[in-house]
């Protein structure tokens, strides 16, 4: 599906600056391949658009509208900053209020400086949306939202960050729960026809080779981006990436592992 070009450059120069500047995962002391905001709303956005064409048969939402929210929906963070969702799963109801009045008094900053419509849609709303998740395109560019942290944390660990563990488990269960937080996206979710739903089923558990894991604790190359690890939708995270053009995004390395004492 051919999807048109979303032009950023109504937004000042110094928004790329600022989401480039907010680096993920905080929560952890070392990610090998540690992205950041800018980095992150591009990989949602080429997961929702793969997703698409599927979803059309299931949902009936706005496309250029999730199209565009994807794009935008952590905008608010550079004025809160990273919060990450192992952190906000931990926070009371009280504290979950107060995130969500930060983020709309973020949002209220950030509309003063910032276009009022972002190819025709008003940027406050999708900002709103993007907190709020009271609309079905930003439940479901949640959920890719949530896929693309998943397998972060998978491309972590397959390099050998074995910390990221607790990531990886943190959105193996909470991935399963998005049909039951957002009833409108179960049929889509229980879809087997994308790689990109229908997560719990994806691995064959009689069909488990140790030689796709051969290539754990090294970081990683070209060659080792093409071995097909059991994970389906991490493999198409990562060839959407590199389609992109955007290969170095999964092969430079940022940080390195403490070295042991021992």
């Amino acid at each position: 599906m051919q999807f048109r070009e979303i032009d950023l450059r109504i937004f000042p120069g110094e928004r790329k600056e600022e989401l480039e500047n907010i680096y993920r995962y905080s929560y952890f002391d070392t990610v090998l391949y540690r992205s950041n905001l800018w980095m992150h709303s591009h990989r949602v956005l080429w997961l929702l658009e793969e997703l698409v064409p599927m979803a059309q048969k299931y949902l009936n939402f706005d496309i250029e509208k999730a199209r565009v929210l994807a794009l935008v929906h952590d905008d608010a963070e550079m004025v809160t900053g990273d919060v990450q969702a192992i952190v906000k799963a931990r926070m009371s109801p009280e504290e979950l209020q107060r995130l969500e009045a930060e983020e709309m008094e973020a949002v209220e900053k950030l509309v003063r400086g910032y276009p009022k419509e972002v190819n025709g849609y008003s940027y406050e709303a999708l900002l709103g949306h993007a907190a709020k998740k009271d609309c079905i395109e930003a439940r479901l560019v949640s959920y890719v939202d949530k896929l693309d942290a998943y397998c972060e944390s998978l491309h972590e660990v397959y390099a050998g960050n074995v910390s990221l563990l607790r990531s990886v488990l943190f959105y193996a269960n909470l991935l399963p729960l998005f049909p039951m937080k957002y009833p409108e996206l179960k049929e889509l979710l229980s879809s087997k026809e994308s790689s990109l739903t229908y997560l719990t089923d994806q691995i064959d558990p009689f069909n488990i080779e140790a030689q796709r894991y051969t290539r754990l604790l090294k970081p990683h190359t070209k060659e080792s981006l093409r071995i097909n690890n059991d994970f389906p939708f991490y493999k198409t995270w990562k060839d959407l990436i590199i389609a992109r053009g955007e290969t170095d995004w999964l092969l430079k390395q940022k940080e390195s592992l403490p070295i042991s004492s021992n």
